[in-house]
């Protein structure tokens, strides 16, 4: 069957988007931690010995930001759309960008945030393709046929801010090689090449659900390597794969490299020990020169700093997330992560859970407010906190 064809199919399939945080992975219903003044920055003790599991740090707590339009209105839902579902994060010329997913209002578009207000800056940017032409690549043709391509993860290539990856879960998974410019005053994003990502030998998704497949990525600092992570495999923990920049990058099938790492080392979050454990986001950074990636995990709302070359998880981060006002969230799915080194800060957004009225305040019956919008919501914190600095 060809990709081409596969695609029919699964259109036909009407994919019904994002799956919920797993049943046993609940809020707890004890009394969350209390809350400073916002902004919320909890410093955590000092990081622990690197050690076979990772060293727990005190939990931070944050109040977020309601992202919405650029006049400060929210992006209602519809019968299937679920507002705005931003999926990935990265910090980019003093903005925040997302991908809209499958659910969102704007699916494969770039959605521009400010940082300091939680607005939309302008009009979300399509991920487009080139025009048609006669022997335009398969992947090009399987692409137009789906409306609502699945991106959840986005990435920056180092030392190239007009060129990013982004990544595709549902359907076919792509790695999308997009380059950003600009047309009359207006931002671009063109898809120059799509890479469909092939699965290694017996890998398969936690259930067989395709909402637990590559979920986020990252690029290396020298450019050379694209870090993908698997959400979540049957045996209930999460992958590292890794892949060359130019393969991920040339239009042709690749399989990627599985980076082996002691994911079940990590214990279970205190308080939510019934939450199984998620690889969403994952960004690059160097810790003591070595390479490491930091991620936010779904369902545990933590985040995760991975040491690649010690093979190792050095800490983790418990996070207890709020909304505006201080209250407490049901299923507040953290998804998409970015950093911004030179000035200390880091920032989180979620993706309203699109399943069963999932997302809510604690306590309420059903969504009200601004959780029945599907809103966003973005915290900040100091980057300085989680790393142990």
């Amino acid at each position: 069957m060809t990709i081409f064809t596969l695609a029919l199919l699964l259109i036909a399939a009407a994919p019904d988007g994002d799956a919920a945080p797993d049943g046993n992975a609940a809020p707890d219903g004890n009394a969350a931690a209390p809350l400073p003044p916002k902004p919320a920055h909890t410093a955590p003790p000092a990081a622990a010995p690197p050690a076979a599991a990772p060293a727990a740090a005190a939990p931070i707590s944050l109040r977020g930001t309601w992202v919405l339009d650029a006049e400060g209105k929210p992006i209602p839902p519809g019968s299937f759309k679920r507002g705005l579902q931003p999926s990935g994060l990265v910090f980019r010329k003093g903005e925040l960008w997302s991908v809209g997913d499958q659910r969102g209002e704007y699916p494969g578009h770039i959605l521009r945030i400010d940082p300091k207000t939680g607005r939309l800056i302008g009009k979300p940017v399509l991920l487009e393709l080139p025009a048609t032409v006669d022997g335009e690549a398969e992947d090009f043709g399987a692409y137009r046929k789906i409306p609502n391509s699945d991106y959840e993860g986005i990435t920056l290539v180092q030392g190239d801010p007009g060129r990013l990856i982004a990544v595709t879960e549902d359907k076919i998974p792509w790695l999308a090689d997009v380059r950003i410019g600009e047309s009359k005053g207006a931002l671009r994003a063109s898809i120059v090449h799509l890479t469909a990502i092939v699965f290694p030998a017996g890998l398969g998704s936690w259930r067989d659900d395709p909402n637990f497949r590559f979920e986020g990525c990252a690029v290396s600092d020298d450019s050379k390597t694209v870090y993908l992570a698997f959400e979540r495999a049957e045996d209930e923990l999460p992958r590292l794969y890794r892949v060359s920049t130019e393969a991920a990058c040339s239009g042709k099938p690749v399989t990627p490299e599985d980076v082996p790492l002691p994911f079940a080392s990590i214990p279970r979050r205190p308080g939510k020990e019934k939450a199984r454990l998620n690889l969403n986001d994952i960004q690059f950074l160097r810790l003591e020169g070595r390479p490491a990636l930091l991620a936010v995990l779904r369902d545990q709302e933590r985040l995760l700093l991975m040491d690649l070359e010690r093979k190792e998880f050095p800490r983790v981060v418990d996070l207890d997330l709020f909304d505006p006002a201080g209250g407490t969230i049901e299923w507040v799915s953290p998804e998409g992560l970015a950093f911004d080194e030179a000035t200390d800060r880091l920032w989180i957004i979620n993706d309203p859970d699109s399943v069963s009225s999932n997302y809510r305040a604690r306590g309420a019956a059903a969504p009200e407010g601004p959780f029945a919008d599907y809103s966003p919501l973005l915290f900040e914190m100091k980057l300085s906190s989680v790393l142990g600095k």
